[in-house]
């Protein structure tokens, strides 16, 4: 089912989509006040267990269990809506790392309303987070967005909230009522060209459905790029490389024909976050993820396995 998508990574990449955005004359009703989706039936819910290296000089260390992610696919009628909360839990991961994102999405007639917080970092290696940590810094900043694509066009709030930096993903609703409540200016519209996807989750939906399609039906998938909006600018999601498995082992479990498929995003003409998955092309998982991979920084490697 097309509402069965891969929706871990869009939380890793928001942190590069975010961008400062202008004022403008909009109406403000015109963003989500609830998060998208909440109203919805939950059709599917997975869990998956974290597992983290960090680089340390010339070694990689890693250690598995340093956090968690949840994905609830909602649907009612026409309309489906996906939610995931995505965080490193700082009493099991190296240097006591504590970042989390959670993003929600929902869909009905080519248009799309998301809300999404990432907890903004810049540091350079795994000492900087420690010594942020000895500091005591008392609030952290996230990156926050709320938007809304219409058919022709898309506005967006893309704006930072302060927060307890003692605050894990357990507690996002503390961040998130921040962002849903924030009524300061700041939004910006922008056209929505013909062909431009409403949002990311729906472009990883469509890329995923018609790989899953082409090897069901036993034809080749051509590499592609699908250009979409999200926030205040237009992406391309590019399909790099998918390859079909068929037989797949992964943390002492073993999956049947599955995909392995390598993506980029990044704005046009522009070299963009790069990561990897691997989802089932039949039965109870068909296009699920089971296993996510990618690197948010030059020292940090993240994979996410599925877990129920």
């Amino acid at each position: 089912m097309k509402y069965k998508i891969a929706l871990i990574l869009a939380v890793t990449i928001s942190a590069a989509h975010i961008a400062a955005s202008d004022s403008g004359p909009v109406d403000r009703d015109l963003l989500p006040i609830e998060l998208p989706g909440s109203a919805m039936p939950v059709v599917h819910e997975h869990t998956y267990k974290m597992a983290g290296r960090v680089r340390m000089l010339l070694l990689w260390i890693g250690r598995d269990d340093v956090g968690s992610g949840l994905i609830h696919w909602r649907k009612d009628g026409d309309s489906i809506a996906y939610d995931l909360l995505i965080g490193s839990d700082p009493l099991r991961a190296p240097g006591k790392l504590n970042r989390w994102g959670y993003l929600a999405e929902e869909v009905q007639g080519g248009e799309c309303s998301v809300v999404g917080v990432m907890s903004k970092s810049s540091e350079e290696g795994l000492g900087q987070v420690k010594a942020d940590i000895r500091n005591g810094t008392p609030a952290r900043p996230f990156d926050t967005i709320r938007g809304r694509v219409t058919t022709h066009q898309a506005f967006a709030r893309v704006t930072t909230v302060h927060a307890s930096s003692s605050v894990t993903y357990r507690e996002a609703d503390a961040v998130l009522g921040l962002t849903l409540g924030d009524g300061s200016n700041g939004i910006k519209q922008i056209d929505r060209p013909s062909g431009v996807r409403p949002g990311f989750l729906s472009s990883m939906a469509e890329v995923i459905h018609q790989t899953v399609d082409a090897e069901t039906h036993g034809r080749r998938s051509a590499p592609r790029t699908l250009p979409y909006v999200y926030g205040d600018r237009v992406y391309e999601l590019r399909v790099l490389d998918v390859s079909p498995i068929a037989r797949f082992e992964h943390a002492g479990k073993t999956y049947e024909h599955v995909i392995r498929g390598r993506f980029e995003t990044g704005r046009q003409g522009r070299a963009g976050s790069r990561f990897e998955l691997v989802y089932a092309t039949r039965g109870a998982l068909a296009e699920i993820p089971i296993l996510i991979a990618y690197q948010p920084k030059w020292w940090l490697q993240v994979e996410l396995t599925l877990e129920s």
